[in-house]
């Protein structure tokens, strides 16, 4: 961290000597929290900015650019691109680099800390932005980004937590992780985090709670109600097959100065505007502008909608290959999450794939669990080789990878990622450490 740190220092320095700047990121919660931090740290140290949030970077992103310019939350993996920009350039980045890049580049594999597990995007790009001014406020953000990624307060992540609990950003309570306030059968009858076998079922969900006699709203419930409550879902849970319940109880974290205190509700509505292509609002809400609090939350409401019918679509038309699960699609609305949900709450036992026919290309997304992980799972590599092969792209982190390759070489796709999947979990320990280096 010492030496991340010094490297962000000389990064905000930089970027403090500039009279403009332009700023690249990703337009999922990591992403868009990213650019609410540098853009936040810009604004307040009076440098004029341009924010654009994309799905992904590639060569029409390079049209017409001119920087200065900073990418968050992507770079790492495409110095092709990003090698043929003349300008001043940083890369504040968290997934595995791939060869090297000549610009300012900060990313925590850079310094031994695993960015799939320890570090987001938004905590590298908050590295740099606490260097910018009076700027430890905005750490509840970078908590919401890594959060928006599924990790853990551990490592690095940990270190920016008690920094925000210092500065009385953010407020850490015993609980449950729910991603709404409100009456409690109403937040268990629209939620997917957790995902119930009665999510959506009005009756289901009042039997449940009357069954437990549990009754308030969620976010404050009594010490002996919620200890009850959280018994049955991880008994719940459990007999599932999912082994998330740590996901859901224990330390919640509220914001104390962002346009709501709830961090899950906040990812849950950044997420939804990036689906939905209205980034903006996502990143709007991050600049702390309440007008806009009603509408993110109608998108995410409807978004949630969507992710609720495809989790029924998973359930119905997933299919399994020698050492993967999958699911072909067209014009899916929730592919990541989806992914996510499924392996946490349905089927951990191998790595999830979704693949959606959309736009003219075929996404995708694939997610692994710590388990397999152990095991020798590689999804950055699985996913860039597989995707390679066929004419596409991909990269990612070892436990969630995306990719994009054309329509018609779905089944070579699958495949090719089944064998390397394969071959991955069939390796010793060793074994996959050397194909990591390999690669």
């Amino acid at each position: 961290m010492k030496r991340l740190d010094k490297a962000a220092e000389a990064i905000a320095r930089s970027i403090l000597h500039c009279d403009s700047m332009r700023v690249i990121s990703h337009n999922d919660a990591d992403g868009i929290t990213s650019a609410g931090l540098i853009c936040s740290a810009l604004l307040r140290a009076g440098i004029p900015f341009q924010a654009t949030l994309l799905s992904r970077l590639d060569e029409s992103v390079l049209a017409g650019l001119e920087g200065p310019v900073v990418f968050c939350d992507m770079g790492s993996g495409k110095p092709e691109l990003v090698s043929r920009i003349k300008d001043d350039c940083f890369v504040l980045d968290h997934h595995r680099p791939v060869g090297t890049l000549s610009c300012m580049h900060l990313n925590p594999h850079l310094f031994g800390i695993d960015g799939a597990f320890e570090l987001s995007a938004a905590g590298t790009v908050y590295s740099v932005v606490r260097h910018m001014g009076e700027n430890a406020d905005l750490s509840g953000l970078a908590l919401v980004g890594a959060m928006g990624d599924r990790q853990g307060m551990i490592g690095a992540n940990k270190t920016i937590l008690e920094e925000a609990i210092a500065c009385g950003a953010v407020e850490v309570k015993a609980g449950l992780k729910m991603s709404e306030d409100g009456p409690v059968e109403e937040v268990f009858e629209r939620s997917i985090e957790p995902l119930l076998d009665f999510t959506g079922d009005t009756e289901k969900t009042h039997r449940f709670l009357d069954d437990l006699k549990i009754k308030g709203n969620v976010e404050s419930l009594a010490k002996d109600d919620l200890a009850r409550l959280c018994t049955a879902l991880t008994l719940k849970l459990l007999m599932q097959g999912s082994f998330a319940a740590d996901s859901i109880i224990g330390e919640a974290i509220r914001l104390k100065h962002e346009v709501v205190e709830n961090s899950l509700e906040m990812v849950q509505m950044l997420n939804a505007c990036g689906n939905r292509d209205v980034p903006g609002l996502g990143l709007t809400l991050c600049l702390r502008d309440t007008s806009t609090l009603d509408q993110a939350r109608k998108v995410a409401l409807e978004y949630k909608g969507h992710i609720l019918r495809e989790i029924g679509m998973l359930r119905e038309q997933s299919q399994m290959l020698a050492n993967i699960r999958y699911m072909k699609m067209v014009n899916m609305e929730a592919g990541a999450i989806v992914s996510g949900l499924g392996i946490r709450y349905l089927y951990s036992d191998h790595p999830l794939i979704t693949l959606n026919h959309k736009d003219e290309m075929v996404k995708i997304s694939a997610r692994g669990t710590k388990p397999l992980i152990s095991r020798g799972l590689d999804l950055s590599i699985a996913m860039r080789k597989a995707a390679q092969t066929v004419g596409g792209t991909g990269g990612g982190h070892t436990i969630a990878s995306g990719a994009s390759i054309p329509p018609g070489t779905e089944d070579r796709f699958l495949a090719l990622l089944d064998d390397i999947v394969g071959e991955q979990l069939h390796k010793s320990p060793e074994d996959a450490a050397a194909i990591k280096d390999a690669a």
